[in-house]
């Protein structure tokens, strides 16, 4: 926490802090296999494009940063897990929309969560019933009022990852990952355009379906035509690719299976 170690029993926000005050603040969630970080790079890319955008000035170099990480990762005994690291815009002092002070820095560490059970099931929700923020261009906001709502109404459901439709009628995303689609020979993911998030996972998972002769599109993909798939999984860094059904609608997976096998070789294969 801005230079200093500390247990996360003893870990202190300032009730100052514009993260705490405001949401006014990024994070990134970064994965790590066998004490290697996974794309860091492209997530600090991702991160500092953010910051830009929102304007906050961070002055840390990427080798600062991804040292930081790697003794955090060696301080704790966790082999895989996640780091998120997060960056507001510091301890506010007088009129927030005037303040440009020192920016604040926090990295903290888990194990990535088991998920037991494959395929995982989702539910569809309208984005309208919640508090969703879209930015432009898409930014990794700490405002997550409205995914954290929807994934408690989704597990409430028995469900484990709900998955949004926008006002028009297209599927975006789901409250903290990626969805795609296959279709004959075809992997296709909601456009960028929608106001998704293009995730880390979610551009690793396209190039590798490339590789294996998957024609990739992102498009708009309209609620009506979500039966019509042949298979359907859900991404993110911490758990890498996931099959999914709803009801009414199940796969054999094959495709997604094949994925599956070569994202997790890949991370292996680049966490070395």
């Amino acid at each position: 926490m801005n230079g200093f170690w500390v247990k996360k029993t003893n870990a202190k926000v300032s009730a100052n802090d514009a993260g705490f005050l405001l949401g006014d603040g990024l994070f990134e969630t970064i994965r790590f296999q066998n004490k290697k970080l996974f794309l860091v790079k492209k997530h600090l890319e991702r991160l500092k494009k953010g910051l830009n955008t929102i304007k906050i000035k961070i002055d840390i170099t990427n080798n600062d940063i991804i040292s930081i990480l790697n003794i955090l990762i060696s301080k704790n005994e966790i082999s895989n897990g996640l780091i998120r690291l997060m960056v507001t815009r510091g301890e506010l002092e007088g009129e927030p929309w005037n303040y440009n002070g020192p920016i604040c820095i926090y990295a903290s560490i888990r194990s990535i969560s088991k998920i037991y059970n494959s395929p995982v099931e989702v539910v569809y929700f309208h984005e309208n019933d919640y508090p969703i923020i879209r930015f432009n261009p898409a930014i990794k906001s700490m405002n997550y009022v409205g995914n954290m709502l929807a994934k408690k109404n989704a597990e409430k459901l028995g469900a484990f990852e709900p998955v949004f439709i926008n006002k028009d009628g297209y599927i975006t995303e789901c409250a903290i990952r990626n969805i795609f689609y296959i279709k004959g020979d075809s992997l296709i993911t909601p456009s960028k355009n929608l106001g998704i998030l293009p995730g880390v996972m979610r551009n690793t998972i396209m190039k590798i379906a490339k590789e294996i002769g998957l024609d990739v599109s992102e498009s708009k993909i309209n609620q009506n035509k979500i039966n019509s798939m042949d298979e359907a999984f859900i991404s993110s860094s911490g758990i890498g690719l996931l099959p999914c059904f709803w009801k009414g609608w199940n796969s054999e997976f094959k495709l997604t299976n094949q994925l599956q096998n070569n994202l997790f070789n890949y991370i292996n294969d680049n966490c070395k």
